[in-house]
Protein backbone atom coordinates (compact mmCIF):
# COMPACT_ATOMS: atom_id res chain seq x y z
CA UNK A 1 0.00 0.00 0.00
CA UNK A 2 1.29 3.34 -1.35
CA UNK A 3 2.61 6.26 1.55
CA UNK A 4 -0.21 9.15 1.57
CA UNK A 5 1.26 12.78 0.51
CA UNK A 6 1.74 15.15 2.25
CA UNK A 7 2.80 18.60 0.95
CA UNK A 8 4.70 21.23 3.52
CA UNK A 9 4.63 24.98 2.47
CA UNK A 10 7.17 27.42 4.75
CA UNK A 11 9.38 30.05 3.77
CA UNK A 12 11.77 29.24 6.63
CA UNK A 13 13.86 25.99 5.85
CA UNK A 14 13.94 24.94 9.93
CA UNK A 15 10.26 24.31 9.96
CA UNK A 16 10.38 22.28 7.66
CA UNK A 17 13.17 20.11 8.35
CA UNK A 18 11.17 20.17 12.09
CA UNK A 19 7.98 18.72 9.88
CA UNK A 20 9.66 16.63 7.76
CA UNK A 21 11.36 14.83 10.68
CA UNK A 22 7.98 14.16 12.31
CA UNK A 23 6.59 12.75 8.70
CA UNK A 24 8.83 11.36 6.89
CA UNK A 25 8.89 7.75 7.95
CA UNK A 26 4.70 6.84 7.29
CA UNK A 27 4.54 9.67 4.18
CA UNK A 28 5.34 10.73 0.75
CA UNK A 29 6.81 14.30 2.40
CA UNK A 30 6.92 17.18 -0.16
CA UNK A 31 8.44 20.20 0.77
CA UNK A 32 8.86 23.67 -0.82
CA UNK A 33 9.42 27.54 0.50
CA UNK A 34 7.58 28.17 -2.42
CA UNK A 35 3.86 28.84 -2.43
CA UNK A 36 3.98 28.42 -6.58
CA UNK A 37 5.88 25.45 -6.24
CA UNK A 38 3.40 24.16 -4.16
CA UNK A 39 0.45 25.05 -7.15
CA UNK A 40 2.82 22.80 -9.62
CA UNK A 41 2.87 19.80 -7.25
CA UNK A 42 -0.68 19.71 -6.62
CA UNK A 43 -1.61 20.03 -10.22
CA UNK A 44 0.69 17.51 -11.43
CA UNK A 45 0.49 14.86 -7.95
CA UNK A 46 -1.79 13.16 -5.86
CA UNK A 47 -1.59 15.58 -2.75
CA UNK A 48 -3.36 13.92 0.47
CA UNK A 49 -2.70 16.87 2.86
CA UNK A 50 -1.24 20.31 2.30
CA UNK A 51 0.12 21.41 5.19
CA UNK A 52 0.91 25.43 4.83
CA UNK A 53 2.00 28.47 6.96
CA UNK A 54 -0.06 31.70 6.63
CA UNK A 55 2.98 34.65 6.39
CA UNK A 56 4.80 34.14 3.25
CA UNK A 57 6.34 36.94 1.49
CA UNK A 58 4.97 35.66 -2.42
CA UNK A 59 1.53 34.42 -1.12
CA UNK A 60 -0.45 34.27 2.22
CA UNK A 61 -1.42 30.51 2.99
CA UNK A 62 -4.88 31.12 3.27
CA UNK A 63 -5.11 32.18 -0.40
CA UNK A 64 -2.86 29.17 -1.34
CA UNK A 65 -5.27 26.91 0.05
CA UNK A 66 -8.05 28.52 -1.88
CA UNK A 67 -5.99 27.63 -4.97
CA UNK A 68 -5.46 24.12 -3.70
CA UNK A 69 -9.62 23.66 -2.88
CA UNK A 70 -10.15 24.70 -6.33
CA UNK A 71 -6.89 22.79 -7.98
CA UNK A 72 -7.22 19.48 -5.94
CA UNK A 73 -10.27 19.84 -4.14
CA UNK A 74 -10.21 16.22 -2.45
CA UNK A 75 -6.41 17.31 -0.58
CA UNK A 76 -7.24 18.12 2.74
CA UNK A 77 -6.15 21.38 4.04
CA UNK A 78 -4.66 22.80 6.99
CA UNK A 79 -3.08 26.06 8.12
CA UNK A 80 -0.32 26.54 10.55
CA UNK A 81 0.65 29.81 11.87
CA UNK A 82 2.09 31.76 14.92
CA UNK A 83 -0.20 34.75 14.28
CA UNK A 84 -4.02 35.01 15.58
CA UNK A 85 -5.01 37.01 12.59
CA UNK A 86 -8.72 37.60 12.31
CA UNK A 87 -8.64 38.31 8.55
CA UNK A 88 -6.39 35.06 8.12
CA UNK A 89 -8.52 33.06 9.88
CA UNK A 90 -11.64 34.20 8.18
CA UNK A 91 -10.21 34.17 4.64
CA UNK A 92 -8.95 30.25 5.88
CA UNK A 93 -12.93 29.37 6.14
CA UNK A 94 -14.41 31.12 3.53
CA UNK A 95 -12.02 30.58 0.70
CA UNK A 96 -9.62 27.71 1.61
CA UNK A 97 -12.29 25.92 3.91
CA UNK A 98 -9.33 24.48 6.09
CA UNK A 99 -9.98 21.59 7.75
CA UNK A 100 -7.98 22.22 10.88
CA UNK A 101 -6.46 25.39 12.20
CA UNK A 102 -3.27 25.17 13.78
CA UNK A 103 -1.13 27.50 15.98
CA UNK A 104 2.55 27.29 16.11
CA UNK A 105 4.64 26.29 18.45
CA UNK A 106 2.92 23.05 17.66
CA UNK A 107 1.35 20.10 19.80
CA UNK A 108 4.00 17.38 18.14
CA UNK A 109 0.88 14.87 18.87
CA UNK A 110 -1.86 16.78 18.06
CA UNK A 111 0.04 17.73 14.69
CA UNK A 112 0.59 14.22 13.97
CA UNK A 113 -2.99 12.98 14.95
CA UNK A 114 -5.14 16.09 12.64
CA UNK A 115 -2.92 14.85 9.25
CA UNK A 116 -3.18 11.47 10.24
CA UNK A 117 -7.14 11.65 10.16
CA UNK A 118 -7.15 14.20 7.31
CA UNK A 119 -4.86 11.18 4.97
CA UNK A 120 -7.31 8.95 5.92
CA UNK A 121 -9.97 11.59 5.21
CA UNK A 122 -8.43 12.38 1.76
CA UNK A 123 -8.31 8.51 0.58
CA UNK A 124 -12.01 8.21 0.79
CA UNK A 125 -12.56 11.53 -1.17
CA UNK A 126 -10.36 10.30 -3.81
CA UNK A 127 -11.93 7.02 -4.40
CA UNK A 128 -15.76 9.11 -4.30
CA UNK A 129 -13.75 11.20 -7.20
CA UNK A 130 -12.86 8.40 -9.20
CA UNK A 131 -15.95 5.71 -8.17
CA UNK A 132 -18.90 8.62 -8.05
CA UNK A 133 -21.32 6.51 -5.33
CA UNK A 134 -25.09 8.67 -4.97
CA UNK A 135 -27.18 8.26 -2.59
CA UNK A 136 -30.67 9.20 -3.62
CA UNK A 137 -32.69 11.25 -1.72
CA UNK A 138 -35.92 9.48 -1.36
CA UNK A 139 -37.43 11.43 1.84
CA UNK A 140 -38.96 14.48 -0.91
CA UNK A 141 -38.48 16.52 2.38
CA UNK A 142 -37.56 20.07 2.22
CA UNK A 143 -33.73 20.94 3.19
CA UNK A 144 -34.16 22.98 7.04
CA UNK A 145 -32.94 25.96 7.57
CA UNK A 146 -32.43 27.28 10.73
CA UNK A 147 -31.98 30.84 11.53
CA UNK A 148 -29.91 31.82 15.44
CA UNK A 149 -30.02 35.96 15.26
CA UNK A 150 -32.18 38.43 16.61
CA UNK A 151 -31.53 40.47 13.44
CA UNK A 152 -34.74 40.75 10.93
CA UNK A 153 -32.46 41.79 8.08
CA UNK A 154 -30.40 38.03 8.09
CA UNK A 155 -33.91 36.35 8.62
CA UNK A 156 -34.80 38.73 5.65
CA UNK A 157 -32.20 37.70 3.24
CA UNK A 158 -32.52 34.13 3.89
CA UNK A 159 -36.44 33.55 3.14
CA UNK A 160 -35.75 35.68 0.39
CA UNK A 161 -33.00 33.78 -1.01
CA UNK A 162 -33.89 30.23 -0.50
CA UNK A 163 -38.15 30.82 -0.70
CA UNK A 164 -40.05 27.86 -0.96
CA UNK A 165 -36.88 25.48 -1.86
CA UNK A 166 -36.50 24.86 2.20
CA UNK A 167 -38.52 24.59 5.41
CA UNK A 168 -37.07 27.99 7.44
CA UNK A 169 -37.41 28.24 11.08
CA UNK A 170 -36.23 31.74 12.79
CA UNK A 171 -35.20 31.92 16.34
CA UNK A 172 -34.32 34.76 18.00
CA UNK A 173 -33.31 33.25 21.36
CA UNK A 174 -31.08 29.79 22.61
CA UNK A 175 -34.15 28.10 24.14
CA UNK A 176 -36.24 28.39 20.64
CA UNK A 177 -33.57 27.36 18.79
CA UNK A 178 -32.96 24.23 20.88
CA UNK A 179 -36.89 23.39 20.43
CA UNK A 180 -36.06 23.60 16.79
CA UNK A 181 -33.01 21.44 16.94
CA UNK A 182 -34.90 19.03 18.85
CA UNK A 183 -37.56 18.44 16.61
CA UNK A 184 -35.71 17.59 13.13
CA UNK A 185 -31.59 17.52 12.31
CA UNK A 186 -30.92 20.95 9.88
CA UNK A 187 -29.28 21.00 6.98
CA UNK A 188 -27.77 24.79 7.10
CA UNK A 189 -27.49 26.73 9.53
CA UNK A 190 -27.36 31.03 9.85
CA UNK A 191 -26.30 32.05 13.41
CA UNK A 192 -24.99 35.03 15.45
CA UNK A 193 -22.85 33.65 18.06
CA UNK A 194 -24.30 35.69 20.53
CA UNK A 195 -28.04 35.07 21.02
CA UNK A 196 -29.49 37.80 23.44
CA UNK A 197 -26.83 36.77 26.51
CA UNK A 198 -25.98 33.55 25.22
CA UNK A 199 -22.76 32.27 23.61
CA UNK A 200 -24.28 29.85 21.10
CA UNK A 201 -20.81 28.63 19.89
CA UNK A 202 -21.58 25.48 21.47
CA UNK A 203 -24.53 24.98 19.99
CA UNK A 204 -23.14 25.49 16.90
CA UNK A 205 -20.05 22.50 18.00
CA UNK A 206 -22.78 20.16 19.04
CA UNK A 207 -24.99 20.32 16.01
CA UNK A 208 -22.34 19.43 14.07
CA UNK A 209 -21.04 17.05 16.14
CA UNK A 210 -24.65 15.66 15.77
CA UNK A 211 -25.02 15.92 12.39
CA UNK A 212 -21.91 16.52 10.18
CA UNK A 213 -23.76 17.01 7.42
CA UNK A 214 -25.16 20.15 8.34
CA UNK A 215 -23.72 23.48 6.94
CA UNK A 216 -23.20 26.13 9.47
CA UNK A 217 -22.72 30.08 8.50
CA UNK A 218 -22.08 32.35 11.20
CA UNK A 219 -22.76 36.22 10.35
CA UNK A 220 -21.90 38.22 13.58
CA UNK A 221 -20.12 41.28 14.60
CA UNK A 222 -18.43 39.35 17.69
CA UNK A 223 -14.00 39.48 16.48
CA UNK A 224 -12.45 37.00 18.60
CA UNK A 225 -9.63 35.03 16.62
CA UNK A 226 -9.46 32.54 19.18
CA UNK A 227 -12.70 32.15 19.38
CA UNK A 228 -13.13 31.78 15.39
CA UNK A 229 -9.91 29.51 15.27
CA UNK A 230 -11.88 27.27 17.86
CA UNK A 231 -15.09 26.95 15.71
CA UNK A 232 -13.09 26.17 12.26
CA UNK A 233 -11.76 23.08 14.88
CA UNK A 234 -14.85 22.18 16.64
CA UNK A 235 -17.58 23.65 14.67
CA UNK A 236 -16.19 22.87 11.28
CA UNK A 237 -17.99 26.27 9.91
CA UNK A 238 -18.07 26.63 6.64
CA UNK A 239 -18.58 30.46 6.34
CA UNK A 240 -17.66 33.52 8.74
CA UNK A 241 -19.45 36.48 7.28
CA UNK A 242 -18.76 39.41 10.04
CA UNK A 243 -21.55 42.62 10.01
CA UNK A 244 -22.51 44.63 8.80
CA UNK A 245 -22.98 42.07 5.72
CA UNK A 246 -24.32 42.54 2.23
CA UNK A 247 -27.53 40.83 1.26
CA UNK A 248 -25.42 40.02 -2.03
CA UNK A 249 -22.70 38.38 0.09
CA UNK A 250 -25.41 36.62 2.36
CA UNK A 251 -27.73 35.31 -0.53
CA UNK A 252 -24.39 33.94 -2.80
CA UNK A 253 -23.02 32.26 0.73
CA UNK A 254 -26.70 30.76 1.12
CA UNK A 255 -26.71 29.09 -2.19
CA UNK A 256 -23.45 27.73 -2.39
CA UNK A 257 -23.66 26.34 1.44
CA UNK A 258 -27.50 24.53 0.10
CA UNK A 259 -25.37 23.03 -2.70
CA UNK A 260 -22.77 21.73 -0.62
CA UNK A 261 -25.45 19.78 2.09
CA UNK A 262 -26.86 18.28 -1.22
CA UNK A 263 -23.43 17.11 -2.11
CA UNK A 264 -22.76 15.83 1.48
CA UNK A 265 -26.06 14.41 1.79
CA UNK A 266 -25.60 12.31 -1.44
CA UNK A 267 -21.91 11.41 -0.63
CA UNK A 268 -21.80 10.64 3.01
CA UNK A 269 -18.31 9.68 2.26
CA UNK A 270 -17.89 13.62 2.14
CA UNK A 271 -19.35 13.59 5.98
CA UNK A 272 -15.79 12.59 7.10
CA UNK A 273 -14.46 15.91 5.86
CA UNK A 274 -16.80 18.09 8.61
CA UNK A 275 -15.09 15.90 11.60
CA UNK A 276 -14.86 18.18 14.05
CA UNK A 277 -12.34 18.61 17.26
CA UNK A 278 -14.03 17.35 20.77
CA UNK A 279 -15.43 20.47 22.80
CA UNK A 280 -12.08 21.78 24.48
CA UNK A 281 -13.19 24.82 26.46
CA UNK A 282 -14.51 22.67 29.92
CA UNK A 283 -17.89 25.30 30.58
CA UNK A 284 -18.51 24.64 26.74
CA UNK A 285 -18.25 21.19 27.70
CA UNK A 286 -20.99 21.23 30.71
CA UNK A 287 -23.24 23.35 28.31
CA UNK A 288 -23.21 20.63 25.58
CA UNK A 289 -23.63 17.59 27.72
CA UNK A 290 -26.93 19.56 29.26
CA UNK A 291 -27.61 20.48 25.95
CA UNK A 292 -27.81 16.81 24.22
CA UNK A 293 -29.68 15.51 27.39
CA UNK A 294 -32.11 18.59 26.74
CA UNK A 295 -32.35 17.50 23.01
CA UNK A 296 -32.80 13.72 24.04
CA UNK A 297 -36.07 14.41 26.23
CA UNK A 298 -37.69 16.85 24.14
CA UNK A 299 -37.49 14.28 21.09
CA UNK A 300 -38.62 11.51 23.66
CA UNK A 301 -41.45 14.01 24.02
CA UNK A 302 -41.74 14.72 20.39
CA UNK A 303 -42.01 11.30 19.64
CA UNK A 304 -44.23 9.94 22.53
Amino acid sequence: MSKPTLLLIDDEERILRSLRMLFFIGYNVRTTTEPNEAIRILREEKVHVIVSDQRMPQMQGSELLRIARETSPATMRILLTGYSDLDASIASVNEGEVFRYLMKPWNVEEVKKVVAEAAAIAEASFAVQSHTETVADTTGAKPRVLIMDHDEATAHTVHETLGDRCEIVWASDAQHAMEELAKQDVSVVVSDLILGETNVGYILKTIKQLNPQTQCIVVTSFNDTSRLIELINQAQITRFLPKPVSKGILARNLESMLERFHLVRSQPVLQKRQAVEPISNPQERVQAGNFMGMLGRLRARIGA
